[in-house]
């Protein structure tokens, strides 16, 4: 089964994007505060456990909440997951926006899942080099912890206004972030953000993708990289070689 974890916003527009492709695709919801959707929901962690009744029933506020909720799920989770995902076959197509659990990616792999976490960043976060390394620290954090193949995309790319200085931000270049660093903070954090910095370049993974959601190629080009990491699309190649009716397998 391909599945992907969608971090953050966007799903309506990539939804609505592989409606028009004609590729079906199932919407998860795992967040217990949600209200209204754009877009069907097939899996909705609110038949399991809402914000709303936990607030009212236990006299929590939003945050207490929302950790109890979390809480819950991940105490109820490979019994509700499994009743759910039992209506789905090998192939379809799920898309998860949730704030990721751990426990919840494991459960995915150990069910054979085909997995991609994505990681979103706002655009606006490269106006302040401090926020965009911030940014990148909790993708390289996500990215450790998960273990399962990662995009990062720059999101909100319509809101920037000159586009040539995305380009630094893509594909971020280390000396030249420790110099807005240096230039932005005072001199005795000099340390820490050349510690930073190297600790970003170690792993050499951080690296964005634009995405334009005015744009049908932007988002294409996206879900091109997704399908890529999660092999959609490859098993079905083989099911139709495999069962080819000219038989032209029997002739090699």
């Amino acid at each position: 089964m391909h599945n992907w974890l969608l971090v953050l916003q966007a799903v309506e527009s990539l939804y609505q994007h592989c409606e028009t492709l004609g590729r079906s695709i199932h919407i998860v919801n795992l967040d217990p505060a949600a209200e209204n959707f754009d877009y069907p929901v097939a899996m909705d962690i609110r038949e399991l456990i809402s914000l709303d009744d936990v607030m009212e029933e236990l006299g929590l506020g939003p945050n207490g909440g929302l950790i109890y909720c979390m809480e819950h799920l991940e105490d109820n989770l490979d019994d509700w997951l499994n009743e759910e995902l039992d209506n789905y076959l090998d192939d379809d197509y799920l898309v998860f926006d949730c704030p990721v659990l751990r426990n919840f990616v494991e459960h995915l792999k150990r069910k054979n899942f085909n997995v991609c976490a994505v990681y979103l960043l706002d655009s606006q976060f490269i106006t302040d080099v401090t926020k965009y390394v911030s940014g990148c620290m909790a993708s390289l954090s996500a990215m450790v912890q998960l273990e399962v193949p990662h995009i990062n995309i720059l999101s909100k790319m319509d809101l920037v206004t000159n586009k040539r200085d995305v380009e630094n931000y893509l594909d971020p270049e280390p000396h030249h972030l420790l110099s807005e660093l240096n230039e932005r903070m005072a001199p005795r954090f000099k340390k820490l953000n050349k510690s930073l910095i190297e600790l970003v370049d170690e792993y050499s993974m951080v690296s964005f993708i634009p995405l334009d959601l005015r744009k049908e190629s932007s988002i294409q080009y996206v879900l091109a990289q997704i399908d890529n990491c999660i092999q959609y699309g490859e098993d079905a190649d083989v099911k139709i070689r495999d069962f080819d009716p000219d038989g032209d397998g029997d002739n090699e």
